[in-house]
């Protein structure tokens, strides 16, 4: 069973026994909603063994925001820098916690088309990049979605190391689609 619908027989299992037990519940029904975020930010980097064996932290995550770090620690090249390979990475993960804390587990998915990287210095330091996402544009996205099964979309990034300096920008195209149940 995939992650959302775990989370979600979870809350509606506790939330009947809630009930049950004759406690208050009114306003709970939007509990889940208000978790949504929170697992995402605790659970995603599990999806994809990859960027957790990559180390990749979700900092911050909200609707429309995500901040991530990634260590220098185990993500060394053959000069002592951070690999490029862990950047790419750093630059495509966060995309995937943003919509799902925007758009939410169940209507939508977001797939990377393209992902463009330039290189302005070395990464000698963790490295940390936030993404975000206006409400008009993710209306826009939602709405064209909607309208005809799919929306394109660009996200920005400046991947910074622990000193605030860039050491790379991302540029990723992205195709959300509906759901598929």
């Amino acid at each position: 069973m995939a992650i959302p619908n775990r989370l979600q027989n979870t809350a509606k299992g506790m939330l009947n026994r809630a009930r049950r037990l004759g406690l208050p519940v009114q306003g709970a029904e939007r509990l889940g909603e208000r978790l949504e975020p929170l697992a995402i930010k605790h659970l995603s980097r599990y999806v994809i063994p990859f960027v957790r064996r990559s180390g990749v932290h979700v900092n911050e995550l909200e609707p429309g925001r995500v901040v991530c770090t990634m260590p220098l620690k185990g993500n060394v090249n053959h000069i002592g820098t951070m690999y490029a390979g862990a950047l790419f990475t750093l630059a495509e993960f966060p995309g995937g916690p943003l919509m799902l804390a925007t758009f939410g587990m169940k209507r939508f998915i977001p797939i990377v088309t393209a992902l463009d990287l330039e290189f302005v210095k070395a990464a000698k330091t963790d490295v940390s990049v936030e993404l975000t996402l206006t409400p008009d544009e993710a209306k826009r996205i939602e709405a064209e979605t909607l309208a005809h099964g799919q929306a394109e979309f660009e996200l920005r990034g400046e991947l910074k190391d622990a000193n605030g300096e860039v050491v790379a920008r991302s540029r990723a195209l992205y195709q959300m689609r509906p759901r598929r149940r």
